[in-house]
């Protein structure tokens, strides 16, 4: 890989890194396009671009997730029986979001992920936030074992 992809590529990261921190919101929506940007610069081909888009972001959170759960625990701010319940969920979920996205041409994901980010950017724009509740969820919106 050349060095000016390798640049491209520490670049992109820092602008995420600073943008998170700054403004406290995920990389994924900073992230997504502008991978694919520099996958079609670099010769990927389309019908694969926005998978590799989105699947680059979604491998990284899996390794910044095990370290937030890693300071978080050393904050004891985990509730360890809630992670354990809602586990199952979440890893049935993540494969079959997968498995969906692997039969979605590039186009419809492509789509997707623009309505999906539009409809984030409303609810920031609006200010809209779910109403703070020291209760869990009802049992429809968690796994039950």
């Amino acid at each position: 890989m050349a060095i000016e992809w390798i640049v491209a590529y520490l670049a992109l990261g820092g602008v995420v890194w600073f943008v998170a921190w700054l403004l406290g919101i995920g990389g994924g929506g900073i992230m997504v396009p502008i991978l694919t940007a520099l996958f079609a610069a670099q010769g990927v081909q389309g019908e694969h671009l926005v998978h590799l888009a989105l699947g680059t972001p979604m491998a990284a959170i899996v390794i910044t997730a095990i370290s937030s759960l890693r300071t978080h625990n050393q904050h004891q701010a985990v509730l360890w029986p809630v992670v354990l319940r809602i586990t199952p969920a979440i890893l049935i979920g993540t494969f079959a979001a997968t498995w969906l996205a692997t039969l979605l041409p590039t186009r419809a994901l492509a789509i997707f992920f623009s309505c999906f980010m539009a409809y984030v950017s409303l609810q920031m724009v609006l200010n809209i936030k779910p109403k703070a509740q020291r209760q869990l969820p009802g049992v429809a919106y968690r796994w039950r074992g």
